[in-house]
């Protein structure tokens, strides 16, 4: 029995080193994370800030994959979506939104006229494709010569 208790005793406190180890806190060193988290599955580059992105197990029904964010090898943010995963900061994801909730939030088409309720419509897509009429001209205009807003020289 008492071999039982000592062996629940270690997996209890093995789940809590492992769920310790998924905490990250604002202020933390890249190593630290990876330490934490592991190696990311993509990490990106701009100026002093680097992005460690780790897959979740719902990325596509979430839409995103785990992010750290650090500036100048110090987390800033982190937004998780795995429930393995905590950010002991305040972070800058907004908290998720039910689907009911999101569907009560939906924007209404034309103003209200008087006590009238508004309808409530889904986007539409565009009547044609964005890319049909690309921005840069395929064909670019000549342009003639400069004209000159200086006065000719004279001649002696």
């Amino acid at each position: 029995m008492r071999l039982l208790i000592a062996l629940v005793l270690v997996a209890h406190a093995a789940v809590l080193s492992a769920q310790e180890s998924a905490t990250i806190s604002p202020g933390m060193s890249r190593a630290k994370v990876v330490a934490a988290l592991g190696k990311p599955h993509t990490e990106r580059t701009v100026a002093e800030f680097r992005y460690l992105f780790y897959r979740n197990s719902c990325g596509e029904r979430c839409g995103m994959n785990d992010l750290v964010i650090l500036r100048n090898d110090s987390v800033v943010d982190a937004i998780f979506r795995s429930p393995a995963r905590r950010y002991s900061g305040v972070s800058s994801s907004p908290a998720p939104v039910s689907a009911r909730d999101a569907a009560a939030r939906a924007p209404t088409d034309g103003a209200t006229r008087g006590n009238a309720p508004r309808e409530r419509s889904r986007m539409q897509p565009p009547a044609q494709p964005n890319d049909v009429r690309p921005s840069i001209p395929v064909d670019r205009p000549t342009l003639g010569p400069a004209s000159s807003s200086q006065p000719a020289p004279r001649s002696p």
